[in-house]
């Protein structure tokens, strides 16, 4: 375990170099149920007051994984065309910890039969690293202490939805904003992500409705990556699904994604899902779960755009 250990610390530290993998945002597997993480412009579709909790812990019995928590709110201004949001991430991976503090505004325009949507978003994107949990092999040359630096981070994104039908592009982390700890050499360049998703609800019947969805990620110095989810939604109050997901990096290899929300009332809901690795890196850990809860506390419904769908 201990050598387990300092491999996921070596792991970790390539996110503070310019040749390191280039895999920084937040991995969710429950896209489909939280999709204001991936793209600021679906703030206020929802037609009310809506908001997500999520906690993922990556790679369970593996020292120095990844573990994300993160809160991501949005609501339409009443009487305008416009809708304001919030996400709040914090993420610890081996001896770094990530705050991230983002606002949103997107705009929405009627266009077609459905809506199109611009959203903005920016804040802060916050980064420590402890050297002192850090093992070294050479002892000469040894960094100790704590260092903390931020940056400004604004991403952008397009959303378009009708009533079961929805697709939207994002791009995080514009311009590559680059943080360089004081005291330190250590420089964590902020790559540019590029997210695409699309998905569609076809209704059966009144019980039961087969929402398939998928989701591409890119950004340089990383594996072209991608998610498959087909989710199945019967007595329109359980969601069951299972998705496909390729290579996120060198060592995250491809996974089989298990999804379920269940809808408790009109205005809350609770997610579950499980990653299985089906690479060599599932011999040392035993999967990774993601949960969430979620609200919509209803101003006004548009009884035309079901939220179970979309």
């Amino acid at each position: 375990m201990k050598y387990l250990s300092s491999i996921m610390i070596l792991v970790s530290l390539c996110f503070f170099f310019k040749k390191g993998w280039a895999q920084q945002d937040a991995l969710y597997s429950q896209y489909m149920f939280n999709p204001l993480a991936l793209n600021p412009a679906y703030a206020g579709t929802r037609n009310t007051l809506s908001g997500v909790m999520l906690y993922r812990n990556q790679w369970v019995g593996m020292s120095g994984a990844p573990q994300t928590a993160s809160l991501a709110v949005h609501s339409p201004i009443k009487g305008k065309k416009f809708a304001l949001g919030l996400n709040l991430m914090s993420e610890s991976i081996g001896p770094t910890q990530n705050n991230v503090f983002l606002g949103t505004y997107a705009y929405h325009v009627n266009a077609g039969k459905g809506k199109l949507s611009f959203g903005l978003r920016g804040g802060f994107y916050s980064t420590s690293i402890d050297y002192n949990k850090l093992h070294y092999v050479n002892e000469q040359g040894k960094v100790r202490g704590r260092y903390q630096k931020s940056s400004a981070n604004f991403d952008f994104g397009m959303y378009y939805h009708t009533d079961k039908f929805y697709g939207g592009i994002a791009i995080s982390h514009i311009g590559n904003p680059k943080v360089k700890f004081n005291g330190s050499d250590a420089l964590l360049p902020l790559q540019a992500h590029y997210v695409a998703f699309v998905g569609n609800a076809f209704v059966i019947n009144e019980n039961l409705v087969v929402k398939p969805s998928a989701v591409v990620r890119y950004t340089n110095g990383a594996p072209f990556n991608y998610d498959i989810n087909t989710s199945i939604l019967f007595q329109k109050v359980l969601w069951l699904g299972v998705s496909y997901r390729s290579n996120t990096s060198k060592i995250n290899e491809a996974s089989l994604v298990f999804v379920t929300e269940y809808n408790i009332t009109e205005s809350f809901r609770l997610g579950y899902s499980y990653d299985f690795n089906l690479g060599a890196i599932k011999r040392y850990n035993s999967g990774s779960h993601e949960i969430f809860l979620g609200a919509d506390l209803y101003i006004k419904r548009k009884t035309s755009v079901s939220p179970r769908f979309l």
